[in-house]
């Protein structure tokens, strides 16, 4: 449905069966026609902005297949800006890395996964990419693996769901004075094990997912103390993960993958 169908679909004569909602706008001193108006409005400029998102990034896949890949970082990176996607990082990850930038590529996968962890395409080009670095995964627990089926995202909805229905459930039948029947007790239960279940997900994936990822083309020092005269406590790998322990100025304080743990310059380190 193209914006003039959907504004003429929206603007239209109301039918009958419309006709009780105005009635109900009027008794309560609402006007219809001011409600429609921002309606329409919303709806056109929404419409406006989609059609752009989407330009840029068929601009974007029509460049890469060009071989246009500084044109097609732009057109993904613009893409970027009005929306976040996966696929957008994806494709910006490839463009990044025909062009040798391969450090930047780990950052856009890593990124696309941390919004689509179970996509096999975006793990097996990390895992491909990282291991022409030098970089090789940890092997993965039976609860990370589980913590990651679903994003931090969903994971707080069903956990907000959750606490919700356990909340009603408690609060209505004391609240109207009638025992829970036993389909409302096992509700609560399910929902119980669902909120336990999501908090468990949401605290492994908040502590065992890596901060970010060194950003630099080159091996990075890391130091004792956040200053560059300070002694060097190891080295940080390009498109290395790490997480983020401190921070002090222009420094970060980070524990690598490989269990290094020292003070790194922020414009080294880039954070998901």
């Amino acid at each position: 449905m193209n914006l003039l169908t959907q504004i003429v679909h929206f603007a239209g004569v109301p039918s009958l069966g419309n006709l009780r909602l105005r009635i109900s706008f009027l008794r309560v001193g609402l006007r219809p026609l001011s409600l429609r108006c921002i309606h329409l409005c919303l709806l056109f400029f929404g419409a406006l902005l989609s059609p752009i998102q989407a330009d840029d990034f068929q601009s974007g896949l029509d460049a890469y297949h060009e071989s246009k890949y500084v044109e097609a970082t732009a057109a993904f990176d613009r893409s970027l800006e009005s929306s976040e996607s996966a696929a957008t990082h994806h494709n910006l990850a490839l463009s990044l890395y025909q062009q040798g930038q391969a450090v930047a590529a780990v950052w856009q996968l890593e990124r696309a996964l941390r919004l689509a962890p179970l996509n096999k395409t975006y793990i097996f080009k990390l895992g491909a990419l990282r291991q022409m670095l030098g970089l090789y995964d940890t092997p993965t627990t039976w609860w990370q693996s589980a913590a990651n089926m679903l994003t931090k995202s969903t994971w707080i909805w069903i956990a907000s769901s959750g606490f919700w229905i356990v909340i009603a459930v408690l609060v209505l039948p004391y609240l109207g004075g009638f025992q829970r029947p036993m389909f409302v007790k096992l509700s609560s239960g399910i929902a119980t094990a669902c909120l336990l279940l999501a908090v468990a997900a949401l605290t492994i994936q908040i502590t065992q997912q890596p901060s970010g990822v060194v950003i630099s083309n080159e091996a990075v020092d890391l130091h004792h103390a956040p200053a560059r005269a300070a002694p060097k406590a190891g080295v940080a790998r390009p498109g290395e993960r790490a997480y983020i322990t401190d921070q002090h100025n222009n420094f970060l304080k980070v524990e690598t993958e490989a269990e290094i743990t020292g003070w790194i310059q922020v414009d080294a380190f880039r954070e998901f």
